[in-house]
């Protein structure tokens, strides 16, 4: 059934971390601009529009009253799936509340993903089942993004991609959609070109991180997210190669797992070798461990943090190169 909404009430809300609209050049908020656009087109309302906050609500501030009068007012919410997705306590209220929101209208439409930058914890079972928020995720119609992110908004791909994701807001409005031609828009297209700046912002800096693991393939889903944000890796298997790695070159960070034969305890070995030689790079356990007393004893030896969840490092990775100079 066609929801009811009020005429000055956003029809939906952009659910996404400053961080990653950042970290892509505001692609983000373009993004949502050219959305809005083609879902008026194709749905033929000039009433619809996407809240997004830009005042980083995550950040401290008192967000919840917001948030509930964002839920009661908006028909769909509209997620930017990235790792960073899943460790942002208001992105994660943000989908608890519009899911319980659907329930209450007997829907189960009105959460649209936009899957934006590979979210390990969305492809790896094992850490699926342990977070209910990112099967939930994986039970819906995820729209792909990934392989456009780096593209102008005015390319083809994302005017295709654009339009499939109209045509599914408009479809859960409830509303008779005609066939758009791919033509039509051209002109609201080139008019958004000179307004908004739809090119990818110049990339910051690219990012050396090492990463120590006798065996690599474990973790090349952790890689490829990292690697949307301007990180290139090199792999050692051996606390051997690592050094000889930091011999050769500095890193911005090192992320290192616990056990390497024979050496059970490998990866407090390569940290204390670092820490006495007066290294400080910013230093990570990725191990089988999220027990609260490794994590304690990773920061007592030196460490920068410890866990076994993907989302979690990639989040603690993140802040500290965001930190670095």
């Amino acid at each position: 059934m066609p929801i009811a909404t009020t005429n000055n009430a956003p029809q939906a809300f952009l659910s996404y971390t400053r961080i990653d609209d950042e970290a892509f050049g505001g692609a983000i908020t373009s993004l949502r601009r050219l959305l809005e656009l083609r879902v008026q087109s194709v749905a033929g309302s000039r009433e619809f529009t996407i809240f997004q906050d830009v005042e980083g609500i995550e950040l401290g501030q008192k967000w919840q009253k917001r948030l509930d009068e964002a839920v009661s007012s908006s028909m769909f919410l509209i997620p930017i799936v990235t790792p960073l997705f899943f460790t942002s306590e208001p992105c994660r209220d943000e989908l608890s509340k519009f899911i319980a929101h659907e329930k209450t209208l007997g829907r189960d439409d009105l959460i649209l993903p936009i899957y934006f930058v590979t979210a390990p914890n969305l492809e790896k079972e094992e850490e699926r089942k342990d977070d209910s928020l990112a099967k939930e995720i994986a039970s819906r119609q995820l729209y792909d993004w990934r392989d456009a992110v780096d593209l102008p908004l005015d390319d083809p791909q994302i005017r295709k991609a654009i339009r499939k994701l109209a045509e599914g807001v408009a479809s859960a409005l409830g509303r008779s959609i005609s066939p758009v031609p791919v033509e039509d828009g051209r002109e609201e297209l080139s008019e958004l070109a000179k307004t908004l700046e739809l090119q990818r912002a110049a990339p910051t800096r690219h990012r050396r991180v090492l990463w120590v693991d006798d065996r690599p393939t474990n973790n090349v889903l952790e890689r490829k997210s990292m690697a949307a944000y301007n990180i290139d890796f090199s792999l050692a298997k051996s606390t051997g190669q690592a050094l000889a790695e930091l011999t050769n070159g500095s890193f911005d960070a090192i992320i290192s797992d616990m056990g390497r034969p024979p050496d059970g305890r490998a990866g407090y070995t390569l940290l204390e070798a670092l820490r006495e030689s007066g290294d400080r790079t910013p230093y990570f356990i990725y191990a089988g461990s999220n027990a609260a007393k490794h994590k304690e004893e990773a920061l007592d030896r030196g460490a920068q943090g410890s866990t076994n969840r993907s989302d979690e490092l990639i989040h603690m990775v993140l802040q500290a190169l965001e930190r670095r100079p």
